[in-house]
């Protein structure tokens, strides 16, 4: 759960808000303290919602045949207002991990359980429809299991099913629902109603007994062409869920069953006290303990919540929500505790490739949170085999001091390749000094990167035209051409990225095709298979390796694509929950990285927010305003000790801890690019006018400057390094010029 800062703390009514639960398509879901103490989870409406005139009129009526739901589960609204300024409504705090957690943390559900969990859904549905309303998005992530069984959440700004209140929550362009969940004719637009709920039913409980979503493709197209024309496999479901759930993925709506008819064919369950594993009590317990710690509460305290009809007094144990033993047959991995109601749903149909809950690719739920278990040192990557040339073809020589001068590839120029020497070093404010920088003709403004590789070795960068290649450092001689430039006009800017062990290099190429190079062969390994949605994007793109190397990530428009590293698989895709870019650009991503331990990924937006990313759930757990929208966050950086991240906004440069969340400070500097010494005591700045301004993280006063004579002698007095790396002994600094490539000694 995420503390509110009194600046992002929204009212609603009577409730005291405190913590954010998660986020959905309408709203944020907020822990909210009622005037007797009891608990709540209320869902604040977003802004954008209100400018349509009409909605409050269709929220009023729906809040209203909501609070007709009753029974023991569905989470119940219990208050609401839609005149206030956001609406809000206010349902029951049901404590307990969704089913979404549970399957990804514990694995699937056992036969028992499973049968259970589908008693429970089908009474829940059951009780939504009686009171004329559809749920339209039943999906593991707004199913809790508490304590006694499971809950139904989010029906509260569901659509009436009757055609005096009935209406449409729709904009053009809007997915309503999550796609690896909707039924047939809600795939094809076609009306929905009670019977699509039943169909997500069935694809719940497929995923719950095998951990896999029946119809998921790899992008969203391909997952409503599952749904509306495949048959899933049914054969791992226990015998007993077998028949009912092929009937409830009946593609003709009148072949399914009704909700009650499905109580009826599961038969009737005997009595139990704890209805799920023991990992699965065990997220519910810390659970508490997690809402006791936001609270305050001493010792853990007692806290207040609802489970079924009964008011139950719960006291946590006084750690921070570690769950020991939780982790199922994965032997006792400690986790932070879920949150409870409100979770933010899944961002898309699961990705192709491998599931969720590998353990390779596993994440803590929010930056800062208690460090799991360290990743596996990962294996020795293998040495590609030669490259055999057809008979007759000429092998290629290693290129040397071509004019591939960090901006210049391709250029027809001579390369002069310049070491930084004494005497070819001028004086400079504050204890530093500027360096040599290669020069040549060529073509302005298409140097895009400039980065230095683990060991200090090589610098890898790229143009603005696809072209990759590797200097040598700090003669600058080129080692490699790794690609050449295609094309006569310029793309986007791009990043490179090296591997932690400095074994591989992944850069994006003409039409955002991601490749991956050997660096030791100087062989290309993979052209990663790019989404749709990602190729050919007009916006900058971003890469980053996580911390063991097992895990790429690249982020353009709103979407970021992860693959694992060693087998060249998808492993996920995830959409920002804002989930649109506009025609000026705004909702586009424009930087990533990964926390130290791997487990979360940051992502800075244009909207002007920091996005916190739990790759393994695929959520969204936290969200940081850090600008005005269209004014960054922009050059995102994390300290190598993990402590500061730092980007460049319209207030100026702006330091959080990513720990905590929590602004560090704002310096008074603008510019194009940032980057931390090795031992993160310095931040460079590539400052507007060409300087490099340099500031200490001890006391955040300047400490220096690096010479912009090089950068200015490009042709423009303003220009500026799109790109800063420090050397890993942190003596030099790597910038990107529009035409060369500059390195600055740090003395």
């Amino acid at each position: 759960m995420d503390l509110l800062g009194e600046a992002d703390r929204p009212a609603a009514g009577p409730y005291r808000l405190v913590a954010e639960l998660g986020q959905g398509g309408m709203g944020r879901v907020l822990l909210g303290v009622a005037p007797d103490g009891r608990l709540a989870a209320v869902k604040v409406v977003r802004p954008e919602f209100v400018a349509d005139d009409g909605f409050r009129t269709r929220f009023r009526r729906e809040v209203a045949a909501s609070r007709r739901v009753s029974g023991a589960y569905t989470a119940a609204v219990v208050d609401a207002d839609a005149d206030a300024p956001l609406p809000w409504l206010a349902s029951v705090f049901v404590p307990g991990p969704s089913l979404d957690d549970v399957v990804a943390r514990t694995g699937p559900l056992p036969a028992g359980a499973a049968v259970r969990l589908a008693a429970g859904l089908a009474a829940a549905l059951a009780g939504i429809h009686r009171a004329g309303l559809v749920h339209r998005d039943l999906k593991p992530s707004n199913v809790l299991l508490a304590a006694d069984g499971p809950r139904v959440i989010d029906f509260g700004i569901a659509r009436a099913a009757d055609g005096e209140g009935g209406t449409e929550i729709t904009r053009t362009g809007w997915l309503v629902g999550s796609p690896a969940f909707m039924s047939p004719e809600q795939a094809e637009g076609r009306d929905v109603t009670a019977a699509g709920d039943v169909f997500a039913l069935g694809t719940v409980l497929v995923q719950a007994c095998t951990g896999r979503n029946p119809f998921a493709g790899p992008a969203a197209p391909q997952t409503l062409y599952n749904i509306v024309h495949t048959e899933p496999d049914l054969a791992p479901l226990p015998d007993r869920l077998r028949d009912p759930v092929a009937r409830c993925l009946a593609k003709d709506p009148s072949g399914r069953p009704t909700p009650e008819e499905l109580l009826a064919a599961l038969g009737r369950l005997g009595p139990s006290v704890r209805p799920w594993p023991a990992g699965v009590h065990a997220l519910i317990d810390a659970q508490h303990a997690e809402v006791a710690r936001v609270l305050g509460l001493p010792g853990g305290g007692d806290v207040v919540v609802e489970t079924g009809t009964a008011t139950v007094v719960r006291t946590g144990p006084a750690a921070g929500g570690l769950v020991p033993g939780a982790a199922g047959d994965r032997g006792g991995d400690p986790r932070p505790a879920a949150p409870g109601n409100g979770r933010a749903p899944a961002p898309g149909p699961p990705s192709a490739g491998r599931g969720a809950a590998d353990p390779r690719t596993e994440t803590a739920p929010a930056a800062g949170g208690p460090a799991a278990a360290p990743y596996a040192t990962p294996p020795a990557r293998p040495v590609p085999p030669p490259v055999v040339l057809a008979a007759g073809a000429p092998a290629r020589r290693r290129p040397r001091r071509r004019t591939l001068l960090l901006g210049g590839l391709g250029a027809a120029a001579a390369a002069v390749a310049v070491p930084l020497a004494a005497d070819r070093l001028s004086g400079s404010s504050a204890g530093a000094s500027t360096g040599s920088a290669v020069s040549g003709e060529w073509e302005p403004a298409l140097l895009a990167s400039a980065e230095f590789s683990p060991k200090g070795g090589l610098i890898a960068g790229s143009d603005r035209l696809g072209g990759v290649a590797l200097w040598d450092s700090p003669t600058l001689e080129v080692a490699a051409v790794l690609r050449e430039p295609v094309g006569d006009e310029a793309d986007v800017s791009s990043e490179v990225a090296f591997s932690p062990d400095g074994a591989l290099l992944a850069a994006v190429v003409h039409n955002s095709s991601v490749r991956l190079w050997d660096v030791p062969a100087r062989t290309r390994t993979a052209e990663l298979d790019v989404p749709e949605s990602q190729r050919n994007s007009p916006l900058g793109h971003s890469l980053a390796f996580t911390p063991d190397g097992r895990t790429l990530a690249f982020g353009t428009e709103a979407t970021i694509t992860l693959w694992d590293a060693a087998s060249h698989e998808r492993v996920a895709t995830l959409v920002d929950p804002v989930g649109r870019v506009d025609v000026s650009g705004t909702g586009a991503l424009t930087g990533l990285v990964f926390t130290r331990d791997g487990r979360t990924l940051i992502a800075s937006t244009n909207t002007g927010k920091l996005r916190f990313w739990d790759v393994r759930r695929r959520k969204v757990t936290a969200t940081v305003r850090g600008a005005q929208a269209g004014e960054g966050p922009d050059s995102l950086r994390l300290s190598p000790d993990g402590r500061m991240l730092a980007a460049f906004t319209g207030d100026g440069l702006k330091v959080w801890r990513p720990a905590d969340r929590k602004e560090i400070t704002t310096l008074a500097a603008t510019g194009s690019s940032l980057a931390f010494s090795p031992d993160s005591t310095l931040l460079a700045v590539a400052e507007t006018g060409g300087d490099i301004g340099l500031w200490s993280t001890a006391t955040w006063k300047p400490g220096g400057s690096l010479d912009g004579r090089h950068t200015r002698t490009d042709g423009d007095a303003s220009a500026k390094p799109s790109s800063l790396s420090f050397s890993p002994d942190g003596k030099l600094v790597a910038g990107a010029l529009p035409t060369r490539v500059a390195l600055w000694k740090v003395t």
